[in-house]
């Protein structure tokens, strides 16, 4: 339980902080300052290669949570995809945690609206949505619970990329339902739709010039 507890302060830590930087990137560099009207084709000019401004992204990765129903941390794998419908964020994922990685105690799929800055070195996002989940309690030789239901999932990401469209980050998430409530954080891979190719002398959807 100690170490459940220990688990639990460190992730309100990195909360803390990535709450600071998403609101310090909000008053920096952000690539829409003053937002033109929407166009979907809206590219930049960035290290001499081509970028869509309003793009999608995926994110892999792997962690740890704490739940209020199990003793022990879990490890956690986790796939999402994030996509935009004009200007508006959409995370659609799904996540599996047991006591070890690959294991399986516990399924969820979730789908939530969010809020994104992008710059040219990092990405952050934020999500709230409901999710599905499916799962066991007990332990070998004892009595199974199964157990599924709805409740609400949550997640913040903190990104730094090496390219515009390549990074490596953390994602902190939550979930509440009638059955537990969790929290984690994930060592996530980022990989973003917005390369469009090599610079063009003649772009008539650049509007946003690289640095």
């Amino acid at each position: 339980m100690e170490k459940k507890h220990d688990f639990l302060k460190v992730v309100f830590v990195f909360a803390q902080l990535l709450l600071f930087t998403a609101g310090y990137a909000q008053n920096t560099d952000t690539l829409e300052t003053k937002r033109p009207p929407y166009n979907r084709k809206e590219e930049i000019n960035y290290q001499n290669k081509r970028y869509r401004i309003h793009n999608n992204y995926l994110t892999l990765g792997g962690g740890f949570l704490g739940s209020t129903l199990r003793d022990d941390v879990q490890n956690v794998v986790a796939a999402d995809y994030q996509f935009h419908i004009r200007r508006q964020h959409f995370q659609a994922g799904a996540m599996m945690s047991g006591e070890e990685f690959l294991s399986n105690n516990y399924i969820q799929v979730h789908l939530g609206y969010g809020y994104r800055i992008e710059n040219y070195n990092s990405n952050f996002a934020a999500f709230i949505g409901p999710t599905y989940f499916s799962g066991v309690a007990g332990k070998v030789g004892q009595p199974e619970d199964f157990f599924n239901g709805y409740g609400v999932y949550v997640s913040v990401q903190a990104v730094l990329k090496f390219a515009y469209d390549i990074g490596l980050g953390v994602e902190l998430f939550g979930e509440a339902n009638y059955k537990q409530n969790m929290v984690g954080i994930k060592f996530i891979a980022y990989f973003s739709g917005a390369y469009r190719g090599a610079k063009k002398r003649v772009n008539p959807n650049v509007r946003t010039p690289g640095k």
